[in-house]
């Protein structure tokens, strides 16, 4: 190889008079290396070993002649940039000198050789050359700056993201732990709220004996110290209650109990029960409600504490004032609401005092709390009963003028997310008479789990297989392509974990929804990995018929495109584009597994692909159109395939035009298949496919 600071200069010329002559008056006045060649093949060697700078070319050659040559180096990526200039005899046409320049000559020289103008040529070239060379150099100087500035930013990125995730799992943790905490305490309060009760219910229940035993004993003396015992223990009792509650609530387990309330009666045995406490500080409830209240649905219990910790807090925040229960029915887009407001002319509250008021264990301030007592939990679970029972509170509160606290609640109540879920699923059961048939794989280690699940399934309209163990599981799967899985996790030698694993990785398979089933809650683990859902055994049928619904298992395929594709990336690309525009895909990696599963799928249109393995696109088409159930279903054409004159014969009478995967748009693939599936059950054309088109994008 030549030294990389030297130009290299290639001279070809079937004469080598002509090769000495040039050769010697190039290095008389340039500094370069010679190489020569006596005709366009040796040239083309020589391109291939050497990094040729310019090229001064001999156009009348025997065998391959100039302008040959020159298309021959033009069509090489490695030479195709290379300036070419042709020497050629004096005299030659306007079209001889075009066709030179047609074929990739920057310039011409005529014989014989003008020195002057030869080294003159020679010597321009070469300067842009080394201008090139020069400019190069520098981008390149300049990419490597920059690429160590983009590397060196690339680091302190990642040293930062690295920094950021420290954080993020240490505020995460942070956030596990008081999340722990407040549970542990939730649970610790729920406990001993019950352990405390106890007790305090024979302290309530005994004072009060011994109130009627002092009376009908003339002890009057003893009367007023039982009666402030009864007193403190009701009053006890009631902190604990609230505690209780609030406990409940943070830890998830307090329950709506619906049922139908007759509003102006509640509103009734409210004033009634609160009325003493109002007249307590000399204040006046006035009740304000029209004659058609009606009745609503909603947890009467939890709706009358609500009301009592409104008109409690408002009576005791108000000295000699008035108290207002308004309560109006109205009609709303979502339906009839009812709204329940108190409102007082007492204290009332600051912005920052607002903020707070709703948080448990919190009231106004300190000196608040001094001097009217209470433990700040009143309100709290007002509005958290408020949300569970899907409405909302308001409050509004000047200091000094007064407050107004307001409670919106839907009249047909609000029931839970689980008992909603299963009425729906009680509801929305498939039934066999309704020919619900997709295909559900069972996979569980339990002989007994299988059987219970395999007659549910069953009694449900699914087409159920079963497997004992994950490789058998994985063999089915592979096998039938079932609508879903159920999946075991604790299995010998397999566990469910690596069977989902395997299925996810799987991309024939990993579309499929794994429902994993099991005695502990997994279900952290098995989102992470995959699943799609995840049960506690026992598993109950309404449950699963719930979620085999949600995943439209056993549907109606009109929707349902079938892509026979054998290379995996088209296939993949495809099966992505089908699934974004709204359609169910079964992806096929060749005819026959193809032709296997044509009764269990249904599909609505089929994508296929001509050349493939085991059975190919033109062997599939006929064994399709052999079917009489089959032969009306669209069938668009894939292939990169040139066709010959004998393949195309064999698909004339199946196929309008040809789809190429080389060049069409994807708009209009789309707009063909819309097409084809709206008129599939009105028009009966063995395969459509879509023309191909030049400009169209590429695949």
């Amino acid at each position: 190889m030549s030294a990389p600071d030297t130009f290299n200069i290639l001279i070809v010329d079937d004469n080598k008079n002509n090769l000495f002559t040039l050769h010697t008056l190039i290095t008389e006045h340039i500094e370069a290396n010679i190489f020569q060649a006596e005709s366009g093949a040796m040239a083309l060697k020589i391109l291939l070993k050497e990094k040729i700078d310019l090229i001064i070319l001999d156009v009348q050659m025997p065998e391959m002649d100039g302008f040959e040559t020159a298309r021959t180096i033009r069509s090489r990526k490695k030479s195709q940039h290379i300036p070419i200039v042709f020497l050629t005899a004096a005299y030659k046409t306007e079209e001889f000198i075009c066709k030179g320049f047609e074929v990739g000559a920057a310039d011409y020289l005529t014989k014989p050789i003008d020195t002057s103008q030869l080294i003159s040529r020679i010597r321009t070239y070469l300067r842009f050359l080394e201008q090139e060379r020069q400019y190069k150099q520098e981008l390149e100087r300049k990419v490597q700056e920059r690429t160590a500035e983009l590397l060196e930013s690339n680091k302190l990125l990642k040293q930062e993201i690295l920094e950021r995730k420290h954080i993020e799992e240490a505020l995460k943790y942070a956030k596990e732990q008081a999340e722990t905490a407040n549970l542990s305490k939730s649970q610790f309060l729920a406990n001993m709220s019950h352990e405390l009760r106890t007790p305090l219910n024979a302290i309530i229940g005994y004072s009060e004996m011994l109130e009627e035993e002092a009376a009908d004993l003339e002890l009057v003396d003893f009367l007023p110290d039982l009666q402030k015992i009864h007193a403190a223990g009701k009053h006890l009792l009631g902190l604990i209650n609230d505690v209780l509650d609030i406990s409940k609530i943070e830890a998830g387990k307090m329950d709506l109990f619906v049922e139908t309330v007759a509003l102006e009666t509640l509103i009734s045995e409210v004033e009634s029960t609160v009325q003493p406490l109002v007249e307590k500080k000399s204040n006046t409830l006035t009740v304000s409600y029209s004659d058609s209240l009606g009745t609503m649905q909603t947890d009467m219990t939890k709706l009358r504490q609500m009301l009592l910790n409104l008109l409690s807090n408002a009576a005791k925040f108000t000295e000699s004032g008035n108290l207002l229960l308004e309560v109006k029915r109205h009609s709303q887009e979502d339906g009839d609401w009812v709204k329940f407001s108190v409102t007082d002319n007492g204290i009332g509250m600051t912005v920052e005092q607002q903020k707070r008021l709703f948080q448990p264990f919190t009231q106004a301030d300190a000196s608040t709390t001094r001097r009217y007592g209470g433990t700040g939990l009143g309100l709290a679970i007002t509005k958290k009963f408020t949300e569970m029972m899907g409405g909302t509170i308001t409050v509004i509160s000047e200091f000094g003028q007064g407050t107004t606290i307001t409670i919106a609640l839907p009249v047909q109540g609000a029931k839970t997310e689980k008992t909603d879920s299963l009425d729906a699923s009680k509801k929305e059961i498939p039934l066999l008479s309704e020919g619900g048939d997709g295909i559900v794989l069972v996979i569980d280690d339990d002989l007994m789990i299988r059987e219970v699940l395999k007659n549910d399934l069953s009694n449900l309209g699914y087409a159920v297989a079963t497997a004992a163990n994950g490789k058998e599981g994985l063999h089915l799967a592979k096998k039938l392509r079932p609508d879903a899985i159920l999946l075991d996790i604790k299995m010998p030698d397999m566990d469910g974990w690596r069977v989902l694993t395997a299925l996810k990785n799987d991309p024939l398979l990993s579309h499929i929804p794994v429902i994993m089933i099991s005695m502990e809650e997994t279900s952290h683990q098995g989102f992470a990995l995959g699943a799609a859902e995840c049960l506690k055994k026992p598993v109950r049928r309404d449950d699963l018929a719930s979620i085999l619904e949600k995943y439209h298992v056993g549907d109606d395929s009109q929707s349902l495109v079938m892509l026979v594709e054998d290379d995996l990336i088209i296939r993949e690309i495809m099966a992505n584009m089908l699934t974004s525009e709204g359609w169910r895909v079964f992806k096929a990696e060749n005819g026959k597994v193809a032709l296997e599963h044509l009764d269990d799928k249904k599909p609505s249109l089929i994508l296929l692909d001509l050349v493939m393995p085991e059975m190919d696109g033109f062997e599939f088409l006929v064994n399709l159109h052999q079917n009489p159930k089959w032969q009306d279903t669209p069938v668009v054409v894939l292939t990169a395939k040139s066709l010959s004159p004998e393949e195309y014969a064999r698909l004339t009478c199946h196929v309008e035009t040809i789809f190429s995967k080389e060049a069409y748009a994807q708009e209009e693939l789309i707009l063909h298949i819309h097409k084809l599936i709206a008129q599939a059950s009105t028009h009966s054309a063995s395969v459509y496919s879509i023309p191909s088109t030049k400009d169209l994008t590429t695949f």
